[in-house]
């Protein structure tokens, strides 16, 4: 009750702060839907259908759908995942290692705005190490060997839908948290630029990515890698979601989100440094 309370608190104190600067908000909104409809959706709208028709049609153990959700993205990777109703520590783990992003919004959206596709690649191999590593130091219990029920093949124009709802939300998100940002810099107007990017990150990680290549400082890689690991609270409430029947709680899920950018973005850093 008490959590209901705080969350009512927050988006009441959002909704307040809109009315109070409705030019602001207004301008925020469509700046996130215009990244939304230029990066994030030519990005991952076609390429989540495609993994529809694949996932749907697939039974397989615990580790292939981990491998799946990688290629799917979060939340896809842990939807993939509820049929083997997974509880305690390996629901645990495998909240762990599928939170991750999909690979074409680092080989696609990230790259094009970095204009290097090989950092591109370097992110995304970081991300997915990060998440690996999470996974592996987290306590262990006996493997699971189950199977993911058969599933029912689903037709195109079903994942046309599906792919439809999630773009929407998606695209609901990005606005929601770049609405928030601004709000959060209109009731703050001294924030520095590194600040308000973080803060961004931490919000919504779509804008939070531009705001942090935007800074160009030696650390962008890295701070991105980071930034990408935690995915920001809009990414975590859907993670949330999907892992709450398995008895995963929101904290331990945004503990093990903070884990795995410190992973991820360590990993980034020495690479980085290797490389050049």
């Amino acid at each position: 009750m008490r959590r209901s309370r705080w969350t009512a608190a927050a988006f009441g104190a959002l909704a307040g702060a809109m009315i109070a600067f409705p030019a602001q908000a207004a301008e925020a909104a469509l700046q996130g839907a215009g990244l939304f409809v230029r990066a994030v959706l030519p990005s991952l709208g076609p390429y989540m259908a495609c993994m529809l028709m694949v996932t749907s049609r697939i039974s397989a153990p615990g580790w292939a759908l981990a491998a799946l959700g990688w290629l799917c993205g979060s939340p896809g990777g842990g939807k993939l995942m509820q049929p083997l109703r997974l509880k305690g520590k390996a629901a645990l783990r495998c909240a762990a290692v599928s939170g991750t992003m999909s690979p074409l919004f680092f080989l696609g959206a990230v790259s094009r705005w970095l204009g290097d596709a090989r950092a591109g690649w370097l992110l995304l191999i970081c991300h997915l190490s990060g998440a690996a590593l999470l996974a592996l130091l987290l306590p262990g219990e006996e493997k699971d060997r189950s199977m993911r029920p058969a599933p029912a093949p689903m037709p195109l124009g079903m994942a046309l839908r599906e792919t439809a709802l999630t773009m929407g939300a998606v695209c609901l998100c990005v606005m929601l948290g770049c609405v928030s940002a601004r709000m959060a810099a209109c009731a703050l107007p001294g924030l520095p630029p590194g600040a308000s990017a973080l803060l961004q990150c931490a919000l919504e990680i779509t804008s939070g990515a531009q705001a942090i290549i935007a800074l160009s400082t030696p650390w962008t890689l890295p701070l991105l890698c980071a930034a990408c690991s935690f995915g920001g609270l809009s990414l975590a409430m859907q993670n949330a979601a999907v892992w709450q029947e398995s008895g995963v709680k929101a904290g331990q899920l945004l503990m093990l989100r903070a884990a795995h950018a410190l992973l991820s973005g360590g990993l980034c850093w020495a690479l980085a440094s290797v490389l050049h």
